[in-house]
């Protein structure tokens, strides 16, 4: 019996999600994997299938949504721990095993998350979060948790008042990695479906809190490429967002005062809207920005032809640069000037290494695009390309 079933839940994002697997596979080699395509029609489950027969892809005739598609699997997973995780995820060689070994010595524990970081390096805010009580959403979506990311009352849903270097206990795991217990899991029911796509990992989190069980935030480094198979310029986006708050609000909260749940309303519908508009006026600037970087490539000299040709078909990437190495990354950042993505051979370098890199430097107030080159796929994949 594997210690671990790995569940991924796939939308037309089949060259994220090979990486995906590649990274999940290089720390978990003996895992049970397994692939939920909802009904993606862009040849991914047979893509899957070819290059991952190891795995098992349940392939859907319909979107089923995040939940129920996480439940489908689940029925099927026989590990004693589950790991609920993002297709446009990477995960370092030491963060599953990481969190077994946690989970093995501390049995109280019923879910853990872990240090996210954007492609840049960034940490990633929902890597910590407390559960979204209305005293807690409302100094969110009133912009005082941004105003006062040191405050113990109004930061509290994403915890900015934490060291992110530190293990500290959290109330809600993102379902980007959300590892859990089986017999949590068993306890709580797994996923509500009545969720079609967000807000069940904060549901789920907070049963798993309801059955005596505490959460756990570990700094086990994964990158999430947030939300890649997401529409977020459309109104959907915005109403299915803001609309999972609702339902997690009316299931848990619904004994606050009439008044109150009217202000809850009120600030969530004002923030649908406003989502919508924001992120339709940031995609026109990205449209009309110049976003050309300069790129260094680092790894192994035969295959610098290959991702040469690569970047040719980039409409970001330019001026390629390369420097040969492998086993250990030794960049001089005070060479980097004029850099503004680095490219890294997969095959030459550890994720645990690169992921590690790119987070010091971002530590650093550098921040460099993260490209990786698998040679065994022959894909370079960035934040926002797939080449």
């Amino acid at each position: 019996m594997p210690s671990v079933s790995v569940i991924i839940v796939s939308y037309k994002v089949r060259y994220y999600i090979e990486q995906c697997l590649e990274s999940v596979l290089r720390s978990v080699p003996d895992a049970q994997v397994l692939v939920v395509d909802n009904k993606s029609d862009d040849g991914s489950v047979e893509y899957l299938r070819e290059r991952f027969p190891q795995i098992e892809v349940i392939a859907n005739d319909f979107n089923a949504g995040f939940g129920k598609a996480n439940n489908m699997a689940l029925a099927k997973a026989v590990g004693r721990y589950v790991l609920f995780l993002n297709p446009d995820t990477v995960v370092a060689e030491r963060t599953i095993p990481g969190c077994i070994r946690y989970m093995d010595e501390h049995p109280e524990t019923g879910a853990v998350g872990v240090h996210m970081q954007y492609g840049n390096g960034r940490f990633a805010l929902e890597s910590r979060r407390s559960v979204p009580t209305p005293s807690v959403s409302f100094w969110h979506m009133t912009g005082l948790s941004r105003l006062f990311p040191r405050s113990r009352r109004f930061a509290r849903y994403h915890l900015t008042y934490m060291d992110a270097a530190r293990e500290c206990p959290i109330e809600v795991v993102s379902g980007a990695y959300m590892f859990v217990r089986r017999e949590a899991l068993d306890r709580t029911g797994g996923f509500d479906e009545t969720f079609f796509m967000y807000g069940e990992d904060i549901d789920l989190s907070y049963r798993i809190l309801q059955a005596g069980y505490s959460n756990r935030y570990l700094p086990l480094p994964i990158v999430h490429y947030k939300g890649e198979s997401t529409i977020k310029t459309s109104y959907r986006y915005a109403k299915v967002f803001y609309d999972a708050m609702l339902i997690f609000y009316d299931k848990h909260f619904d004994r606050y005062s009439r008044l109150f749940a009217l202000l809850v309303r009120m600030v969530v519908e004002t923030r649908k809207v406003f989502t919508f508009i924001g992120e339709n006026l940031r995609a026109r600037r990205r449209r009309h920005a110049d976003f050309s970087e300069n790129c260094l490539y680092i790894g192994r000299e035969e295959t610098f032809a290959g991702v040469l040709k690569l970047i040719s078909a980039s409409s970001i990437l330019k001026n390629p640069q390369f420097v040969e190495g492998e086993g250990r990354i030794g960049l001089d950042v005070k060479g980097l000037d004029g850099i503004d993505a680095i490219l890294f051979d997969t095959t030459a370098f550890t994720f645990d290494e690169i992921l590690d890199w790119m987070s010091e430097r971002a530590g650093e107030g550098r921040r460099y695009t993260m490209g990786l080159y698998s040679e065994k796929t022959g894909k370079l994949i960035t934040e926002d390309e797939t080449l």
